[in-house]
């Protein structure tokens, strides 16, 4: 039998990470234990607690790389977008498509929530939110500065309120509350958010020739929160 190859720490702890994701996301904090946590990932208890002290450093880890996750594929979206205009309505239109890619840590985000009573687990939580505005604002900076974008425009109040969207599709899609999506909410919120104040022509019309649209379906498999 073929001896199996054994994981770097950076893998194995993103394994561990992926592992337990899916189990966060369908069940609270108090209910998951570490055995579960290492049954899940295939490793014993020992291994666990070599990548992480405690449970907590283990789920605040996971919060930390929802975020991780979420900004990687946000870059590789933006990257191949000529502009910061564009690449904030690239990394828009796709944010349904990153929350179905990861949808087990978009799962524990919200779930997040109810551990907010735990100073770690609310700062990292406050953390992930401010660091979405300051992508979205820096860009829209950008956009201002390359005249894409009108200079009257507040940054910072523009990225609240995208960010604000992007919680209530999360939650929408947990939910199994797919009307927003089969609307064409996404191509609606990008017209209302930033049409109004583009000084570019049909940026929109731009983006598709550039990045193609994608079906907005729910989660296969997804199960309501309970």
């Amino acid at each position: 039998m073929p001896q199996r190859k054994r994981l770097s720490k950076d893998a194995r702890r993103i394994q561990l990470l992926d592992a337990a994701a899916k189990l966060f996301c369908k069940s609270s904090y108090g209910q998951v234990t570490t055995a579960d946590l290492a049954k899940a990932a295939g490793v014993t208890e020992p291994v666990l607690y070599q990548h992480f002290e405690t449970k907590l450093d283990l789920y605040v880890a996971l919060v930390k790389r929802a975020r991780e996750v979420t900004f990687t594929k946000y870059e590789e979206v933006a990257g191949a977008m000529p502009t910061p205009m564009l690449k904030v309505l690239a990394v828009i239109r796709v944010h349904g498509g990153v929350m179905r890619e990861f949808d087990p840590y978009f799962r524990l985000h919200l779930r997040a929530l109810a551990a907010s009573d735990m100073p770690r687990v609310r700062q990292t939580l406050r953390e992930n939110y401010l660091a979405y505005v300051n992508y979205f604002a820096t860009l829209i900076k950008q956009a201002q500065a390359q005249g894409e974008i009108d200079k009257a425009a507040d940054p910072e109040g523009i990225s609240w309120f995208i960010m604000s969207q992007g919680l209530l599709l999360n939650l929408c899609n947990q939910l199994g509350l797919t009307e927003l999506q089969d609307k064409g909410y996404i191509d609606t919120l990008l017209k209302d958010a930033l049409g109004h104040i583009s000084l570019i022509e049909a940026p929109l019309e731009i983006l598709g020739k550039l990045l193609p649209k994608e079906p907005e379906a729910p989660v296969a498999d997804a199960e309501p929160l309970p």
